[in-house]
C-alpha cells in the first residue's frame, strides 16, 4: 500500500491563509547540508582520514541529536554549534581542529549550496497568488533571515515566523498559536505545509490547524495525523486546485 496516497481528497475550502515550513520543505537543506560538509572535508587534511560522507553521516547525527536537545532547552544555540562538531570530531579521533574556524568555513559553504527543492518554487509562487502564504521555521535567525533574502520570499510573504525569535520551537503549540495570531485566523483557517512528522504535522493538528504532509521518505505513522500528504508538489496543487480556481484572492 502507499503509505503517501490520502484514500480521501482533503477538504481546505475553509482555508484562509498558509504557512509553509523553510528547510527540506520548500529549501533543499540536507543536500546543501551534506555538499557542505564535502567541501569542509576537501579544506582539511586530518578530515581526510576518513571518507568525506563518513564525515558528513556523523555530522549529520550528530546535529540532529543536538537540535533535539536545543528544542527542549537542553542545550543553548553556542553549545549546539560547539558540540555538532567537536562530537564528530572525536568519534572519528581527529583532534587539533578548532570547532569555531570549521562552522565558519561551514556556513559559508552551506550558503553557496542552497536551492529550492524541485517544483518547490513555482508551486509556492502560485498558490501565493491565490491564498496569503507565510514561513514558520525552527532555525536560527541570522541563517533563516538569510535564506529568506537569498530566495526574495518576502515577494510572495505576509509572514517570517522564525523559532528563535517566537520564543518557542516547533512542535511547541505555543508557536503556532503565535503565527495564528499574527495571520489573524482562527486555527481551523489555517494550512501548514511541512516536511517533519514530528514537527510540523504533530504540532500543527495539536494546534487545530489543517497539515499538509510533504513525505518524500514513504513514512506510515500510525496513526497518521496529516490532513494530506504528498511527495511532489504536483499533488499539493491537486489537492488546493477547487478552492484556488473558486476563490480570487
Amino acid at each position: 500500500m502507499d503509505s503517501i496516497t490520502q484514500p480521501v481528497t482533503p477538504d481546505f475550502s475553509s482555508t484562509s491563509f498558509i504557512y509553509f515550513d523553510l528547510d527540506d520543505t520548500l529549501i533543499d537543506h540536507k543536500k546543501a547540508q551534506d555538499r557542505a560538509m564535502v567541501d569542509v572535508w576537501t579544506q582539511y587534511p586530518l578530515l581526510q582520514k576518513v571518507e568525506p560522507l563518513v564525515f558528513a553521516s556523523e555530522y549529520a547525527a550528530s546535529n540532529h541529536r543536538l537540535w533535539e536537545a536545543y528544542r527542549n532547552n537542553e542545550v543553548s544555540q553556542h553549545e549546539l554549534r560547539r558540540l555538532r562538531l567537536e562530537e564528530t570530531f572525536n568519534r572519528l579521533n581527529i583532534s587539533s581542529l578548532d570547532w569555531r574556524e570549521v562552522d565558519k568555513v561551514y556556513m559559508d559553504c552551506y550558503s553557496r549550496h542552497w536551492d529550492w527543492i524541485p517544483e518547490a518554487r513555482e508551486a509556492f509562487i502560485r498558490i501565493s497568488e491565490h491564498y496569503p502564504v507565510g514561513i514558520m521555521t525552527n532555525g536560527f535567525t541570522f541563517v533563516q533571515k538569510k535564506k529568506f533574502e537569498h530566495f526574495s520570499l518576502n515577494r510572495y510573504t505576509r509572514h517570517l515566523i522564525i523559532s528563535e525569535e517566537a520564543g518557542h520551537l516547533k512542535p511547541d503549540t505555543r508557536i503556532f498559536d503565535f503565527a495564528a495570531e499574527k495571520a489573524g485566523c482562527r486555527p481551523g483557517e489555517l494550512l501548514y505545509v511541512g516536511d517533519s512528522y514530528s514537527s510540523d504535522v504533530t504540532g500543527g493538528a495539536r494546534s487545530g490547524w489543517k497539515t499538509a504532509w510533504f513525505n518524500r521518505s514513504g513514512l506510515n505513522p500510525e496513526p497518521n495525523l496529516a490532513d494530506f500528504a504528498f511527495s511532489d508538489y504536483g499533488q499539493l496543487l491537486g489537492s488546493l486546485q477547487k478552492t484556488m480556481q473558486s476563490e480570487a484572492r
